[in-house]
């Protein structure tokens, strides 16, 4: 967050002499992006006068705690499941963990096809 402020200070102040060199009204505006943060700064001048104004904004908020501690843990129990599943089959851990994720994207790739909107034709049925 300190170093946006920084690198939008700096603009400002790099940008002032050059505008200010000119006669008409100048404006310049600069968007900088750290993190889930954005920041917008319009420098304007005319003749000796030059103002700036800078508008931050928070892109996303914070994952909470109980989320982050959750996912952590889930991550870690199913990489011992993996560990315990390749020892059981005498490979090794990334390997395992390499077919276990083929698995997962080859059957969330076959539940989409499964899950497409096509219709199929009305059967008749006898009378």
């Amino acid at each position: 967050m300190k170093a946006l402020f920084a690198s939008v200070a700096a603009l400002g102040l790099i940008a002032s002499p050059a505008l200010a060199a000119t006669k008409t009204p100048a404006t310049k505006t600069v968007t900088t992006k750290s993190g889930n943060t954005k920041a917008t700064t319009t420098v304007s001048t005319k003749g000796n006068t030059t103002t700036a104004k800078t508008t931050v904004t928070k892109t996303a908020s914070a994952t909470p705690h109980k989320a982050r501690h959750h996912r952590k843990r889930h991550a870690m129990m199913s990489s011992k499941a993996i560990a315990k599943k390749a020892k059981a089959e005498g490979e090794s851990v990334a390997t395992e963990t390499k077919e276990q994720k083929a698995a997962a994207q080859h059957h969330a790739k076959k539940s989409m096809k499964s899950t497409s909107t096509t219709k199929k034709a009305p059967t008749k049925k006898p009378a």
